[in-house]
């Protein structure tokens, strides 16, 4: 069964270190974790410290622990390591193999300091965490294994200091618990990061999409602690939003210690950080369009050419325009839009073919429905110069075009306000419903759902959907025992035709007075729409009043 969780508080996508942020929008923060790889030695301990900062790391990572803090003397089956890269070590012999003397970490903390280095260490019980804010650590780790050690993490919250804290091993719940443990200190600077308790770990067992997950459930900067082999899994990491990488280093495997087999070299370290920063670069933020170095390459995307040299007046044809390489022309989606048009001037072959070599002057007919034929061929009778275009309109089409008039009917796309402004007082739509009655999506449907007045309007073209001064509108009455949606659809569509072809040369003269619109009205949505046929389904060949019972009886249900 899958674990749930939803976290309380305040959520805070950064922390800080010192002057450092960590975090969203901020460079990932790697940290070198030096544990045994100093094999005992404190000059080697120093070394690596230098070798750290050379190799690209913001921070070097040590523990604070001795074997009597993190286990007692006993040689009992319990207390033996069965698998592993350490199969056979008792724990009590191995910490104290590994651990960093406490005399030597004030020195080596000092060295951090005079090389620029962020110095971090694990503490794992209250003594250590007490010795460590003698030192003036500025931030503290919480390793895996003490995840779920509450009372230590509670301490180390109440320091007031940021957290980074490992979850290896741990359960969505633990997690959570350890979270808000901090929290329930009144520290709200944590950081979790991702881990495989394994040394080395698998990759197959990772599950680095886990990153994504507990950003998304906690809100917090999540991380890597990688303990595979080789720099995959981190820039993997990095790619799914880590903000923290955590690997070990060495200067070298050959220095025998328990943590040499899975550790980084200074030149591996090196490549490591390389590829992360370029991988952070490569994710960067969602970003659509060209991109300047693509800027250039725009002019071999396809365009509209004129192929066969076209005299003033020609139609434009399949035959003497075409899509091709390169870009200085129309977008390939007008094309349809031009075809049969007629060009304003001469164009020879090898010419981009632009809206300003059209015929200005037209009568824009904008749809998108196929029922609109009929009207767009009576307008195309009645004048001289009729285009019809299916794609949106925008500024620089209608500076180029010049258009005399445009008619909106059954158009998908919103008229932008910069076209409202270049072609002011000479843009009307045909709106199937009796404005100011259902606005927007689906008017004939909410209609008869609401029970509001039915009918028609043409009204100019303003900032508000369908909020126009009205021209004119005819209402209509169904008998909806006897109508489907369908049947009144089509007869609100004939009489929006009739309405248009009565009205039209009043409308271009510019002989009605528009009148405002009066009372507050409705407004819909496609999705209000989605919403009730999800609920109570139905299809446009629906008997209207059949449907609204339908509706009544589940409402009284």
């Amino acid at each position: 069964m899958r674990e749930k969780m939803t976290d309380s508080g305040e959520r805070v996508s950064r922390i800080q270190i010192g002057d450092r942020s960590v975090g969203d929008g901020c460079p990932v923060y790697m940290i070198a974790e030096m544990s045994a790889n100093h094999a005992g030695s404190l000059e080697r301990a120093k070394e690596i410290i230098h070798a750290a900062k050379e190799s690209g790391a913001d921070c070097i990572k040590i523990q604070t622990y001795t074997p009597d803090t993190l286990t007692i003397d006993c040689s009992n089956p319990y207390f033996q390591v069965k698998n592993g890269t350490w199969e056979g070590e008792n724990l009590y012999r191995l910490y104290g193999k590994a651990y960093t003397p406490w005399e030597w970490q004030g020195r080596l903390k000092e060295e951090a300091d005079k090389v620029g280095i962020d110095f971090l260490s694990t503490p794992f019980d209250r003594t250590s965490v007490d010795f460590l804010e003698e030192l003036g650590l500025r931030f503290y780790k919480i390793a895996s294994f003490e995840m779920i050690d509450l009372p230590l993490i509670e301490y180390v919250a109440s320091k007031g200091k940021p957290i980074i804290m490992s979850t290896g091993m741990g359960t969505l719940e633990e997690i959570r618990e350890a979270v808000e443990t901090v929290y329930a200190a009144g520290n709200r600077q944590l950081a979790l990061l991702k881990c495989s308790s394994a040394y080395p770990a698998d990759p197959r067992d990772m599950h680095l999409s886990t990153i994504c997950d507990m950003k998304r459930r906690f809100g917090i900067p999540v991380g890597l602690s990688d303990h595979s082999l080789g720099s995959l899994s981190s820039v993997a990491a990095v790619a799914l939003g880590a903000s923290i990488i955590e690997k070990h280093f060495c200067l070298s495997r050959e220095i025998e210690n328990p943590d040499a087999s899975f550790s980084m070299t200074p030149e591996e370290y090196r490549a490591l950080a390389d590829e992360v920063r370029a991988a952070q670069k490569a994710v960067d933020v969602p970003a659509y369009g060209a991109s300047a170095q693509e800027e250039s390459s725009m002019v071999f995307r396809r365009s509209v050419f004129c192929v066969r040299d076209i005299s003033r007046g020609e139609p434009m044809t399949e035959e003497n325009i075409r899509i091709i390489r390169p870009g200085y022309g129309l977008k390939p989606k007008y094309f349809k839009d031009i075809l049969g048009l007629r060009t304003d001037r001469e164009l020879k072959r090898g010419e981009p073919v632009t809206f300003d070599v059209l015929k200005k002057g037209a009568v824009l007919f904008l749809t998108n429905n196929e029922n609109t034929e009929e009207l767009f061929q009576w307008l195309k009778a009645k004048e001289p110069l009729v285009y019809k275009l299916t794609n949106k309109l925008t500024a620089e089409m209608a500076e180029q075009l010049q258009p005399s008039f445009v008619v909106s009917f059954n158009y998908r796309h919103l008229i932008s306000e910069d076209v409202l402004e270049i072609l002011k007082g000479r843009i009307i739509n045909l709106h199937i419903s009796l404005l100011p009655y259902n606005r927007g999506s689906a008017p004939n449907f909410f209609s008869f759902l609401e029970d509001t007045p039915k009918g028609v309007t043409i009204h100019q073209m303003e900032k508000g959907l369908d909020t126009g001064d009205i021209l004119c509108r005819r209402e209509m009455v169904f008998d909806e025992a006897r109508e489907t949606f369908e049947s009144t659809y089509d007869k609100l569509l004939a009489e929006m035709m009739r309405l248009f072809r009565e009205n039209w040369e009043d409308i271009k003269a510019g002989r009605i007075v528009p009148q405002k619109q009066i009372g507050p009205g409705t407004c819909h949505t496609m999705s209000e729409l989605e919403e009730i046929r999800k609920k109570h389904p139905f299809v446009w060949s629906d008997n209207i009043a059949a449907y609204k019972n339908r509706l009544k009886g589940s409402e009284n249900l």
